[in-house]
């Protein structure tokens, strides 16, 4: 089954990754039900009781993996799986999608993703179980990378409805639109603190280096948590994400290859937590903060890993 998208002009996946989606045929539902071949598990993240992990399950080749671009012709569905690996399970529906980047509300229940089901790449929602899909978002502009805000009843996004890359809100039930930012720069890959306060992102509004930046969750206080030595660097950082306390934010940069860092949420402290040759992004804290979930590409394919927040104890999930 398969259904036309519209070109758009980037995408932001994990950090400052740009995808250019071409205006061909995307295979809607495809997946192939083998728990051995997660190929791109990407963008993971927990179950409140951090006994399951909810990614993005793509079907791609080899060389896209380890390159800035992915092809448009992808077919993306949203899996869950225990962390120790057992009982994978497929969420959208076969002939449903291509969805991409989950996020679970604080309570469990429900699933924001984007879906291109349509078309055109926007916010929908569905149940923890992959029923009661329903679409958030109806503009033609991209709509991108949502997650919840702590309290429940809100979606963070990003769009380029008002013509560049800022953060948007919506509420569960499709209604108070709002935007939060309309600085000349981009910005990417929001997530909230645990407690709802902060609001952490990605922007390239300092000499067009993509950094990581926080702000009020109601606006104001903007302040820049990593920054890099030079104009128009080469290096980009993006996909931040609390500890469950707040003292800490992990996140991806891009230098070559992508690693995880982590950097404490008064800009001091930064630190690299992966090494090597391949690509490790799309960090995320456990809920009690004794581990952390990521892909990898180490194991020759994106997976899906846990490793200890100091960057010890690597393990896959995802694969064999």
């Amino acid at each position: 089954m398969a259904g036309a998208v519209r070109p758009v002009r980037r995408w932001w996946w994990g950090g400052a990754l740009t995808l250019a989606v071409s205006g061909g045929l995307l295979c809607l539902g495809c997946g192939s039900g083998n728990p051995n071949n997660f190929i791109w598990g990407r963008n993971p993240v927990f179950a409140p009781d951090g006994t399951r992990l909810y990614f993005a399950q793509n079907l791609s080749t080899p060389s896209d993996q380890v390159t800035t671009f992915v092809s448009g012709f992808d077919a993306g569905a949203i899996w869950r799986i225990d962390v120790d690996g057992q009982n994978p399970t497929r969420l959208t529906p076969d002939g449903r999608g291509p969805d991409f980047f989950p996020s679970v509300s604080p309570d469990g229940t429900l699933l924001a993703f984007i879906s291109g089901e349509h078309g055109q790449y926007d916010v929908w929602v569905m149940n923890s179980d992959g029923t009661g899909r329903r679409q958030l978002t109806f503009d033609v502009a991209a709509d991108t990378t949502p997650r919840w805000n702590p309290d429940g009843l809100s979606i963070v996004f990003v769009s380029e409805r008002s013509g560049n890359a800022d953060l948007w809100r919506i509420q569960l039930d499709g209604s108070g639109l709002e935007q939060l930012t309309s600085f000349p720069s981009d910005e990417a890959t929001p997530s909230y603190t645990r407690d709802g306060a902060t609001l952490l992102f990605a922007s390239n509004r300092d000499r067009s280096n993509f950094d990581i930046w926080a702000m009020d969750a109601g606006g104001g206080n903007l302040r820049q948590l990593t920054r890099k030595d030079a104009a128009g660097s080469k290096s980009a950082d993006g996909g931040p994400n609390a500890s469950p306390d707040g003292s800490t934010v992990l996140f991806e940069r891009w230098e070559g290859h992508w690693q995880i860092w982590r950097v404490n949420i008064d800009s001091t402290g930064l630190a690299r937590l992966t090494t090597g040759e391949q690509h490790n992004g799309d960090p995320e804290f456990s809920p009690d903060g004794r581990s952390v979930a990521f892909t990898s590409s180490r194991s020759g394919w994106w997976q899906v890993w846990l490793m200890d927040p100091d960057g010890t104890a690597p393990r896959i999930v995802t694969g064999d």
